[in-house]
Parts: structure tokens; C-alpha cells; sequence
């Protein structure tokens, strides 16, 4: 018979074994992350005096000490999962079915109110956990590198659901509003993505006063709380542009637009497109001039973002006969390459940009552009989505196994120590 204690020796020591390189992180990682060391802060005045405090009250009153703070992000992310399944089901092609009576409520009642107030709850919900988990870290004292990479995931995870949800609650159409579309999708990633790459090079996380994660969250709940009050059919509307014209009569907007009267909704894309361009060049001047880095690791996702642009403009029908599954693979390809990025970030390891999961869909954008769209493309992408979600999800369970078996914690329990719990296992 073996006893308990050899048993325990026994698993220790396989444990051990596993210090040296794993599949996904070199000795070097390993060992670079029992240095990693968070530096970052919150500009926004809506964060310092409101959304932080909130995040403290209700941790200090709510949240067991026993809770892992990952399962606090979980719990948050699940929020957004479920308003972004109920526009799924309502919605499934992303565009809201229209008649052409003049009857608003007729036309637009293929889709109840309710699940825009349910979108509105849910991101105020994932914003408030999502500032809950790194303060449940602080007071619990289980800080890692580990939140870090798992929070970033989750939030790289949401952009793609925030995205779709504000895009049918600004009515707006794939097959009339693409470039719109893309922009509010792209747009999202491509801050997220410099915002990563920043920290990546800077070692500092520093949103500005005013940011996505804070002011950004609230305006797009705040979106809904307007599709849910109003019908979502306000957006579709000119009563600002007629609002401004007529107070603004010195200065026609009409001269602009070239007669054009620009809809609610313009107002909102052309605001949070030039609020996300601007932010986007500073940080990259930031970097490439204080620290003297080259922006050409940006290329590949630029590829990434225009290949879908150009897919788009070519032939609409290659992305809308599919839409739910071509959003999902924005996602997969996003989630792929803004993690690798902080993998590297927390393990102190260089950075490889040229992403080969992205070479399917430079292939696919050149066979639009050749031979245009096709049955078997649908075919394609399906399994090109279905393939790099499989591969996704493998390989970062693999990632938290290997930085768990480094730090030796679990991903999901902060109160059973690590060796007693692997002992107990192999009884």
C-alpha cells in the first residue's frame, strides 16, 4: 500500500517536473511570471468618483472573501451572454424586420422593448463586476498575472457582444448600413487592440479621463435605455439634425451632407468613430515617439480589420448570408490576437504580430475579389469559425493550466491550497 504521504511526494514532485518549458510558455515565461507586477490607473472622473467607490461598497458588502475574483469577471461576462443570446433570437440576421406602413409601433413590432431595458442592465452589471474583480483581488490578496490575462479575455470576448447589441439597437441594416457596421465593430477592437499594444511596450495601463471601459460602457447602456424609452425606431429618425438646423441657422449642416438630412444614428457613429480615431493615433504616436518602437506589428490586424471591410464592399452577401457566424469569427480571430498579445505582455516575451489564423481570411478576401462570392465560401467560413473557436478555446484552457501549475492557484478557488487539492485528487 502507498501511503498518503508518499502519495503527496509523488504528486509534488510531477508538479515540479512541470517547472520546466510547457506547451505555450518556455521556462523563461514561466519564471518571468513571478515578476509581473500590474501598473496602471484610471484617468476618468466617472471611475475615481462613482463607478470605483461602487465597486468597493459592493464588494466589501456582497462578495464572500471565499469568492475567486474570476469568478466575479464569470459572473459578469454571463450578464452580457445572455442579452446577447435574446437579440440572437429575436434578431438572428442582426437586422430588424421592417414594414413599409407609416405605423412605427406596427413596423418595428417584430422586436419587444424589453430586451434593449435587459441590454442597458446587463452592461451597467458586466461594468460594475467587471471593476468588482480586481478590487476582490486586492482584499483577498490573490492577485495574479492570471486575473490579469483571464479579465482581458473576457473583455476582448465582450467587445463583439456590445458591438452586435448596439447595432440592433440602432436599427441599423447590414445590407444598407455595412460601413456603419464595420465601424462599430472594428472600431471597439482597434482601441482595444493599441490600447494592449501600448501596455505591451509601455508596461503601463493608463486610460484617459475619458475611455471605453468607463464613459464608453455607460453611453452604450445608455443607448438602450433610449431604444427601450423611445423605440428603437428613434434612431432612424433626423429630430437632431432638424434640432441643430433650426438653432443652428447660420450654420447649415445641409451644405455639409450635400442636402442630406443625417439620421440619430449617424450622430452617434460619426461621435464614437472620431473618438476612437483620435484616441487611436496618440497612443500610437505615444509610443513610437517616446519609446521608439516601430507600428508595424499593427499591420496584421489592420489586415485582419480591412479584409473584412473589403469582403464587405465587394460582395455584402458573402458576410449577411451568415451573419451571426461571420461575427464569431471576427471574434475568435480578435480574442486570438489581443491575448497572445498580453501573454506576452505578463511573461516579459517578445511579440509575434504575424498571426497565421488570419491567413484563411486573406485567402478568402482574395477569392472575393477573383472569382466573387460562392456557395462554398459559406461552407468556408463555417469551418473556418468552428475550427478557430475549437482551436481557441484548447489552447487557453492549456494557458490557465500551465500558468495555475506556475503559480500554483487555481483558476476558480482562492481557498484550497494547491497541493492539498491535487493530493486529494489522486487518492
Amino acid at each position: 500500500m502507498i501511503s498518503i504521504e508518499e502519495k503527496r511526494e509523488t504528486t509534488i514532485q510531477t508538479i515540479q517536473s512541470l517547472s520546466t518549458d510547457g506547451y505555450y510558455l518556455n521556462e523563461n515565461a514561466r519564471k518571468q511570471l513571478h515578476k509581473y507586477q500590474y501598473n496602471g490607473t484610471d484617468l476618468s472622473l466617472l471611475y475615481q468618483y462613482i463607478l470605483s467607490p461602487l465597486a468597493v461598497f459592493l464588494v466589501n458588502t456582497v462578495v464572500p472573501k471565499s469568492m475567486a475574483p474570476n469568478t466575479v469577471t464569470s459572473i459578469g461576462l454571463i450578464w452580457m451572454i445572455t442579452s446577447y443570446l435574446l437579440y440572437w433570437f429575436y434578431v438572428p440576421t442582426l437586422e430588424i424586420t421592417r414594414n413599409d406602413d407609416d405605423d412605427y409601433e406596427e413596423s418595428f413590432a417584430s422586436v419587444p422593448r424589453w430586451i434593449f431595458l435587459w441590454n442597458g442592465i446587463s452592461i451597467l452589471a458586466y461594468q460594475t463586476l467587471d471593476n468588482m474583480d480586481g478590487k476582490q483581488a486586492r482584499r483577498t490578496q490573490s492577485s495574479s498575472p492570471l486575473g490579469l490575462l483571464f479579465d482581458h479575455g473576457c473583455d476582448a470576448i465582450n467587445s463583439i457582444f456590445g458591438s452586435a447589441n448596439v447595432i440592433i439597437g440602432l436599427s441599423l441594416t447590414p445590407r444598407e448600413d455595412m460601413f456603419e457596421i464595420w465601424l462599430l465593430i472594428f472600431g471597439p477592437f482597434a482601441l482595444f487592440y493599441i490600447t494592449t499594444w501600448e501596455q505591451f511596450y509601455t508596461g503601463k495601463l493608463i486610460m484617459p479621463i475619458i475611455n471605453g471601459p468607463s464613459e464608453g460602457l455607460v453611453a452604450a447602456a445608455g443607448l438602450s435605455f433610449v431604444s427601450y424609452w423611445f423605440g428603437y425606431q428613434y434612431w432612424q429618425e433626423t429630430g437632431w439634425f432638424d434640432a441643430f438646423e433650426s438653432k443652428f441657422s447660420i450654420f447649415s449642416l445641409q451644405a455639409v451632407t450635400g442636402g442630406v438630412h443625417l439620421r440619430n444614428y449617424d450622430f452617434v457613429v460619426i461621435f464614437l468613430a472620431v473618438g476612437a480615431f483620435q484616441e487611436i493615433v496618440l497612443k500610437c504616436f505615444f509610443v513610437v515617439q517616446k519609446y521608439k518602437r516601430s507600428a508595424v506589428d499593427l499591420i496584421p490586424f489592420l489586415v485582419f480589420s480591412f479584409c473584412y471591410l473589403i469582403i464587405g464592399w465587394i460582395d455584402p452577401e458573402v458576410w449577411l448570408a451568415i451573419p451571426r457566424t461571420s461575427l464569431h469569427l471576427a471574434m475568435v480571430l480578435f480574442v486570438e490576437m489581443s491575448c497572445e498579445l498580453m501573454l506576452a505582455h505578463v511573461t516579459a516575451q517578445s511579440f509575434n504580430p504575424w498571426r497565421w489564423q488570419v491567413v484563411p481570411l486573406i485567402g478568402i478576401t482574395i477569392w472575393v475579389a477573383i472569382f466573387g462570392n460562392s456557395d462554398v465560401l459559406q461552407y468556408l467560413i463555417v469551418g473556418y469559425a468552428w475550427s478557430m473557436g475549437a482551436y481557441l478555446t484548447m489552447k487557453y484552457v492549456c494557458v490557465i493550466h500551465e500558468i495555475c501549475d506556475v503559480l500554483k492557484i487555481w483558476c476558480f478557488d482562492i481557498t484550497t491550497p494547491y497541493y492539498k487539492k491535487i493530493t486529494a485528487s489522486n487518492k
